[in-house]
């Protein structure tokens, strides 16, 4: 999945901020270079059909499957490389379907 999505012009700094995020699984890149920028207010949604790397996506923002390259800031802090169990103290939680 790659894809770039452009903010509703705000002055604020972001409250999420990805850039050029690339997340494998073993020799497979699952995300090639996913950015995308939610201010405030904004409600984002990332469609796509089945394998399109919607919920790759979302389990790296989370920290739960950990990113290759790029990088992922909440509030102007990078959480990159913070674990997953940490990244639930910035309000930062997937909830499964299913479970």
């Amino acid at each position: 999945m790659s894809a770039t999505v452009k903010p509703v012009a705000s002055s604020s700094r972001p409250l999420l901020q990805v850039d050029d995020l690339h997340t494998h699984y073993g020799a497979i890149e699952a995300l090639k270079g996913i950015s995308l920028t939610v201010h405030e207010g904004e409600v984002v949604t990332l469609i796509g059909s089945n394998g399109a790397g919607k919920s790759t996506t979302l389990r790296s923002i989370s920290g739960l499957t950990p990113a290759s390259s790029g990088k992922i800031t909440i509030d102007g802090e990078d959480i990159t490389r913070v674990q997953a169990h940490h990244i639930v103290s910035y309000g930062i939680s997937l909830a499964p379907e299913g479970l």
